[in-house]
């Protein structure tokens, strides 16, 4: 099976599926890159990514586009990610099996079908795709149910999302050495923006003062919104309780997960996927997690694997964390759980094994789909 992803960069959010599944199909697998033509644009690095085998990058000139537009022509399975609808054009024209992966597309309710893009792709569909194998793979649990809305994909959505990669570690050991504490650890990573709403954690640092909880919370980021919260603290006088670490680098933060009791995870439901989650689920560390976020109702089995909480509800990410706090037995438990949810059924892996039995099941006229995860029904 030949199967090619089209889209504006390889990223770090897309390398780990990539990686997987150019070893699932012997080398048969390509990534067309259509944009970023300086080196400083194309996310994690130009080194990292741009020696991958499986690249091809438009901004090598005509031949590229060429080479580009034949492979998508003659591939078996196409991936269409953010990329120009040209090239969903050209493979549309062949009939053959496609997916579109997109995160949600009614963001701001129906003032998104003002978009020119949106509707751009909307008349595309409707014009040209009903009645040839043309799938989703819905990168956020709200996705299929705004194609819903626009009378699309009817019956052809399946789960996807992003896939981060899940360290080997010792799960248990870690566990065991967050006991040696007494000290509740809370994390938050995120940029400042309004959207991730910083401000709900000093909400929740006040509320735990109040009830006397022994506790920690730590900030890690920057954005537009830090001054803000900077001195939202001192005036709050919340200095001992709440600590802003700034920007650091990804294995500090990889650490700082392995060593936190609780994550929060406060975006709303701008937030398309939040691959954060999946990062601090995959560390082991208890995740309550904003129901808003694409990723949360495909991640988090309430209850099981951490907790969800409503936004909308004034106390509710207070009432969730100050549970996990008086129940360390039950928040040691889910955080184990969270790291076998990644590490099972969200990795690359399996989500590149699921996706390549889903192209099979599609390419033979079979409908034996996965029961969850990555390419079960949305």
């Amino acid at each position: 099976m030949n199967i090619v992803f089209v889209s504006l960069a390889l990223n770090i959010h897309q390398v780990g599926i990539s990686d997987e599944l150019n070893r699932l199909t012997g080398g048969k697998f390509w990534f067309i890159e259509t944009g970023y033509n300086s080196v400083g644009e194309q996310k994690g690095g130009e080194n990292e990514f741009t020696k991958r085998p499986y690249l091809v990058r438009m901004q090598n000139g005509k031949m590229g586009e060429e080479f580009a537009m034949q492979i998508i022509r003659d591939a078996d399975v196409m991936i269409y990610g953010a990329a120009p609808i040209t090239f969903l054009k050209e493979r549309v024209k062949t009939g053959k099996l496609t997916f579109i992966y997109s995160e949600r597309w009614l963001k701001r309710g129906l003032l998104n079908l003002l978009s020119p893009r949106l509707l751009q792709q909307q008349w595309f569909y409707h014009t040209h795709c009903h009645g040839k194998p043309v799938y989703a793979l819905c990168a956020s649990a709200y996705a299929a149910g705004d194609f819903a809305k626009m009378f699309s994909f009817k019956g052809k959505c399946f789960k996807w999302g992003y896939f981060t990669a899940v360290p080997e570690i010792d799960i248990e050991n870690i566990q065991r050495a967050k006991r040696s504490t007494s000290i509740v650890k809370i994390l938050w990573v995120a940029r400042f923006l309004q959207l991730k709403n910083p401000e709900r954690m000093l909400q929740l640092a006040s509320q735990l003062r109040t009830n006397h909880v022994d506790f920690l919370v730590d900030m890690i980021g920057v954005g537009p919104e830090y001054d803000k919260i900077a001195s939202a603290i001192k005036k709050m006088g919340l200095e001992n309780h709440v600590h802003l670490l700034g920007q650091v680098s990804n294995s500090t933060v990889m650490e700082a997960m392995r060593t936190h009791d609780i994550f929060c995870f406060t975006s709303d439901k701008n937030e398309g996927w939040g691959a954060v989650l999946n990062e601090a689920m995959s560390s082991g560390c208890c995740p309550v997690s904003s129901i808003e976020t694409g990723s949360t109702p495909y991640l988090i089995k309430d209850g099981v694997n951490g907790l969800s909480f409503d936004l909308g509800k004034k106390n509710d990410l207070f009432d969730k964390v100050l549970w996990l706090i008086k129940h360390p037995e039950e928040r040691e438990k889910m955080s184990i759980e969270a790291y076998k949810t990644i590490r099972d059924v969200w990795s690359p892996k399996n989500a590149a094994l699921q996706l390549m039995s889903l192209c099979e099941n599609l390419l033979n006229g079979k409908d034996n789909f996965a029961v969850e995860g990555p390419c079960s029904k949305a």
